[in-house]
């Protein structure tokens, strides 16, 4: 018998678990439909940033950097050391973004982990001012 408390948890909790399993493909994300046009990659054996030396000394492995939008919009496609969208993690990103903001010439970017299914968006919303959301994708499952 299923009792009133419990029908309560399946009504908050079934939603959730439902919207996960429904995530789009990275492609069918908002990063890729509107955010980002006319991507290229850049080859990471020559390829040289400040964002690269920002990222390589906070424990980010990098395996692909697409520059989208004429060459000012950055995604960068990352093994990220921790859940950004985990509250704990707050004080790493945000130190994190504000160095990249800073490397990136103050221009908007997205870093992508596929291993976690995640896309975070930093856009330059001011001076020296960023405002920070997130996305879930379907990740691809490792072979």
């Amino acid at each position: 018998m299923i009792r009133p408390f419990q029908t309560l948890l399946l009504v908050v909790l079934l939603p959730l678990f439902a919207g996960a399993a429904a995530a789009a493909p990275l492609e069918a994300t908002t990063l890729y439909r509107e955010k980002a046009r006319d991507c290229r990659a850049v080859d990471l054996r020559t390829w040289t940033h400040p964002t690269r030396r920002v990222m390589e000394s906070s424990r980010i492995e990098i395996s692909k950097v697409e520059l989208c939008n004429g060459g000012v919009y950055p995604v960068f496609t990352v093994s990220l050391p921790g859940d950004p969208m985990a509250g704990a993690s707050d004080s790493y990103f945000n130190k994190l973004h504000a160095r990249m903001g800073e490397a990136n010439g103050w221009h908007s970017y997205a870093l992508v982990d596929p291993a976690r299914g995640e896309i975070v968006y930093v856009d330059v919303t001011g001076k020296r001012e960023l405002s920070v959301n997130y996305d879930e994708f379907d990740a691809p499952k490792a072979k």
